[in-house]
């Protein structure tokens, strides 16, 4: 999927590069479109609504839903395959998407779900009795709560959903293992990683939790074919009650960033479903990779906040990232803000010399 440019309203930035599936949402203003991507980052086009929608529409396509912005009912697009939850909250209804993002559609959720395809969606009551829809496409794993009968529903973004609602129709095409609390299910082909606390309770994706399952019992049962491991602490927070031993898919990390070592943090790990701190030397985990598929780009000191080393500057100037991972760059002040959809970073080459280098990576 190739980039297409975006021009601000403004008209004082220069343009946005962005790649048309990367925009989730579209919200029609006063001034021109307000586009949401991936990563979450909200940019205003001076396009009106209907001409830029035709523009992105891909293979993916986008659906027209009325929002409430600011108490008022607004026209709205939406990419479809982008939503997993649909719930109404405070005289609202709650649209959330796989990229983790929230927007507030005006017509209740049984209307909503009214204007898609029958079957698009599945229903789930909680003990509470809100109504959740969700796409079943877009359910991770199903596992149960420890000491009840409630059984966790986790989606692509890592939300959860409470219920003691079961429908063994919903986990069909899943993985079915036997944990502490009972049998948990997963999409084994879609497991990229998973992190180990220092009970030794597993979590898939950071998310489903399979307690008593061993990382072996992962490993043989998920397509991880060439494991990197590393060891990950929550922002600014070293020591090791914060700590997990992550182990990820070679091929599911698309960015490898030099971060701070001064905040106990050397590098940032980059997925699709997870950005991660370590608090690892990058090298360590560049020794685990096959750098061949990635594109290497100039990180200085302006790009990293001020209290970070100087030397470590000099001996660490290259962040890496995966082209096909980059969904977003916006020339700025020190350099060109990349976004992936877990990561955002300043690399110091333009736009175009990113461009150019992820060229040159496909023809290596």
């Amino acid at each position: 999927m190739t980039f297409i440019t975006l021009p601000f309203s403004s008209g004082n930035r220069p343009p946005l590069y962005i790649r048309p599936g990367a925009i989730e949402f579209l919200l029609q203003e006063e001034k021109g479109t307000l586009l949401n991507e991936l990563h979450g980052r909200r940019y205003l086009e001076s396009r009106q609504i209907e001409s830029l929608s035709s523009a992105i529409q891909g293979d993916e396509p986008l659906v027209e839903v009325p929002f409430l912005k600011s108490s008022m009912r607004v026209c709205g697009y939406i990419r479809l395959s982008a939503i997993e939850l649909i719930t109404a909250v405070g005289g609202a209804t709650r649209v959330h998407t796989s990229s983790d993002r929230d927007y507030m559609a005006a017509e209740s959720p049984s209307e909503l779900v009214a204007r898609f395809p029958d079957g698009t969606f599945d229903c789930v009551r909680c003990d509470d009795g809100q109504v959740f829809y969700f796409r079943r496409d877009r359910l991770l794993g199903v596992s149960p709560l420890e000491y009840s009968s409630t059984y966790v529903y986790t989606f692509d973004s890592r939300e959860r959903v409470y219920s003691d609602q079961f429908e063994p129709n919903w986990m069909m095409g899943m993985t079915a293992v036997q944990t502490e609390g009972g049998r948990a299910f997963f999409r084994a082909d879609r497991i990229r990683g998973f992190r180990v606390d220092r009970d030794g309770n597993i979590e898939l994706h950071g998310a489903v939790k399979l307690a008593g399952l061993s990382a072996e019992a992962v490993l043989g049962g998920c397509p991880i074919a060439r494991p990197v491991s590393f060891a990950q602490c929550a922002a600014g927070q070293g020591g090791a009650e914060y700590r997990y031993d992550w182990v990820l898919d070679r091929d599911a990390i698309d960015a490898i960033v030099p971060r701070n070592p001064g905040l106990n943090l050397d590098t940032r790990v980059g997925t699709p479903f997870l950005g991660l701190d370590t608090v690892d030397p990058i090298d360590k985990l560049i020794a685990q990779l096959d750098l061949t598929s990635f594109v290497r780009l100039a990180r200085s000191s302006d790009g990293r906040g001020p209290d970070v080393p100087s030397d470590y500057n000099s001996r660490h100037p290259w962040a890496y990232y995966r082209p096909e991972s980059i969904l977003a760059m916006e020339a700025g002040v020190y350099g060109t803000a990349i976004a992936t959809r877990t990561c955002s970073h300043i690399v110091d080459e333009t736009p175009e010399e990113v461009l150019g280098s992820c060229v040159e990576s496909r023809g290596r």
